[in-house]
């Protein structure tokens, strides 16, 4: 029996779906990364509750300090309240939406194909091969397999949709304002989960021009709202950016290297659609040789650019033009897609991202299979040949998006395999890859920094001697190396690091509390105190973080340095009953009972439940130690009032004892 078109759509579609699945199965088992994950949820506290003030933090705020995209934040929330910090669910809803992209994307190619008049086994041909790719492209795991990135495919999903909404409206006669009103609500919606959404305007006209549409006013008209939505999304993403220091300087490349840089961005863009390899999540800006020279491909990279745009342009206009539409719209998609992140405004540290071809290459994929295609119907002979190879390519890239999954597993492994690719290399005239390609230095820090928190740190420091090496070493790896080099036990070095992240940045709170710890270490208890007031200047939040400081000292019984941190803080603040009540503890467990009394005691008279309930029970102890069985039976009578429940022989020992000395 011969299945209808839809039947065999469907089919196809289905195993797509499969197929893109068992690609990304494994990303379900990676685990959260510090590479932006615990700025969007680890560390985010707005995402834990669907409270009032939290989702008005959500729509009003840049809550992750580097774009404004509350649709993206409002999602985390969501698998937030089902997952808490499992990564299992964030992971299956990214993999879900992208499923749910590669539906959009066949659907959305079909529906093009049948504007152009194609047959049915065009239409399959080009919207099943241009999904498939689409779904199982190796430059499109980052967008899948990064949690922070959940923002690319939720942007892409109401992009696609409302590109379909668009077709829809100019297709109808009936109803059409509604679907007008549809899409753009989709692109609103899209920009709210990620500011790149703003070339919309431009993807919809290049559908115009596929679709022939006539050039008129209506036509200028209805786009008008778009772009001044565009404008305005635009423009807080540019400020959140700048704000962020994301942004560089205008004069910190010249006019030249921002062209060379796009030019090589867009070509690599371009080459990694047909040879996805030596994909990493850093792409560094070349070093120059010691001539001042880069890699002749960056030379050569703008002439690239234009002639892949302007010669298929020109060919096509000149020679054959039925096919102008086509590759007009395929190139212009790109283009207009990638136009603001190939670095003519430098933004970050990197020239390109994997993630900036999640939506640019639906145009280059739908221009691609439409020529196969055409070549397909050209030559009948040798069509099964063709298929054949394409069907060979897509395994290997299937291969390859399966593979790149594992490499997202944890911050270790992601990292590694970025500064794999871009080592640092001690002789930059003799790079590893035949290119002057710089250093993966961000890589080196955020591993730095794992390292850092799992305690690993010989491995840490190794890291972070690389960004001294090559200067990049901010104020912030600077104080993380101080630390280091103090819990080695090697205080000059750590001075002299401090030192140095200070003259770097004076105005951070955390590098003169830390240096107050080291001082304390040393027993310079004047300038720990002349750093710590300084700390708690610059943030108030310096005082609590001693005092979570100094218990964490007295739960790991390092009693000297509890004295130390709480002797500091008691000069700062007398009004506090845990530092009393701690310093007691350590004072107690160091031998110095009558000291330890004393801060007991003036524990005990402040208006806290809490402090006066376990001062009240160590002073009964204490004073049963030295022999004071009265004081000993005044403090058990307050504890037993405080809700302390002591075990009755001792009790009964104490009230005994205390009878016996009347």
């Amino acid at each position: 029996m011969k299945l209808s078109f839809l039947s065999r759509q469907l089919l196809i579609l289905g195993a797509i779906c499969v197929v893109t699945f068992i690609c990304f199965q494994y990303t379900q088992y990676n685990q959260f990364t510090n590479w932006d994950d615990d700025f969007y949820v680890t560390h985010d506290k707005y995402i834990t509750s669907f409270s009032k003030e939290n989702l008005k933090v959500i729509f009003t705020e840049d809550i992750t300090k580097n774009n404004y995209h509350p649709l993206c934040m409002l999602s985390l929330a969501v698998n937030y309240h089902f997952s808490q910090l499992d990564p299992r669910g964030y992971y299956l809803t990214n993999i879900f939406i992208h499923i749910a992209n590669v539906i959009l994307v066949f659907f959305l190619m079909a529906a093009l194909c049948r504007r152009l008049k194609a047959d049915d086994t065009s239409i399959l041909f080009i919207a099943g091969l241009g999904a498939l790719w689409f779904g199982v492209h190796p430059m499109h795991v980052e967008s899948v397999a990064w949690i922070a990135e959940r923002k690319d495919v939720l942007y892409a999903f109401f992009y696609f949709a409302g590109m379909h909404t668009y077709l829809r409206y100019i297709n109808e006669d009936k109803k059409q304002w509604v679907w007008y009103a549809v899409t753009f609500l989709l692109f609103v919606a899209s920009c709210l989960s990620k500011p790149m959404a703003v070339v919309f305007p431009f993807s919809i006209l290049c559908l115009d021009v596929l679709l022939k549409r006539t050039w008129s006013k209506r036509l200028i008209a209805e786009k008008i709202i778009f772009f001044l939505a565009s404008l305005v999304c635009g423009s807080m993403a540019f400020y959140t950016q700048n704000k962020t220091g994301a942004i560089a300087a205008f004069n910190t490349l010249s006019i030249f290297e921002r062209i060379m840089y796009a030019g090589y961005g867009y070509m690599m863009y371009i080459s990694k659609l047909f040879n996805p390899t030596y994909l990493s999540t850093f792409y560094p800006y070349p070093f120059r040789y010691t001539s001042g020279y880069l890699h002749q491909v960056f030379y050569f990279a703008p002439l690239f650019a234009i002639a892949s745009i302007a010669l298929p342009l020109w060919y096509t206009w000149t020679k054959k033009r039925e096919y102008f539409p086509v590759v007009a719209f395929g190139i212009g998609y790109f283009v207009a897609n990638v136009m603001f992140i190939l670095q003519f405004v430098s933004v970050g540290a990197a020239i390109m991202a994997d993630r900036y071809s999640y939506v640019a290459y639906f145009g280059l994929l739908f221009l691609l299979f439409y020529l196969l295609n055409e070549v397909r119907k050209r030559f009948p002979a040798a069509k099964m040949a063709l298929l054949g190879l394409l069907l060979l390519a897509s395994g290997g890239l299937a291969y390859g998006c399966y593979q790149r999954t594992f490499v997202w597993h944890d911050s270790e492994s992601l990292l590694t395999d970025a500064i794999e690719k871009y080592p640092f290399k001690k002789d930059p005239d003799q790079p590893h890859d035949g290119k002057n390609t710089g250093i993966a230095a961000l890589s080196y820090k955020w591993r730095g920094n794992y390292y850092l928190e799992k305690g690993e740190l010989d491995k840490a420091l190794e890291d972070y001697d690389v960004l001294l090496v090559v200067r990049q070493a901010d104020a912030k790896v600077l104080e993380r190396m101080a630390v280091i080099y103090a819990a080695k036990k090697d205080y000059q070095k750590s001075m002299e690091l401090f030192d140095r992240s200070l003259d770097e940045q004076n105005n951070v709170y955390k590098t003169y509390l830390d240096r107050s710890l080291v001082f304390l270490e040393i027993g310079d208890t004047v300038k720990a105190l002349k750093d710590y007031v300084i700390s708690c200047q610059l943030n108030p939040k310096s005082e609590q973080i001693m005092s979570d400081s100094s218990f964490l000292a007295v739960q790991r019984q390092a009693f000297d340095a509890a004295l130390s941190r709480y002797n500091m803080l008691l000069k700062l603040n007398t009004n506090n009953p845990f530092f009393y009540f701690y310093r007691g503890v350590a004072l107690y467990s160091k031998g110095f009972v009558e000291s330890a009394i004393a801060d007991w005691e003036i524990a005990v008279k402040f208006n806290n439940a809490d402090t006066r309930k376990a001062a009240s029970n160590n002073l009964c102890v204490a004073y049963d130690g030295i022999g004071d069985a009265k004081r000993a039976l005044y403090y058990l009578d307050i504890a037993i009032a405080t809700g302390n429940t002591p075990k009755p022989e001792f009790a009964a020992g104490i009230r005994e004892k205390a009878k016996n000395a009347k």
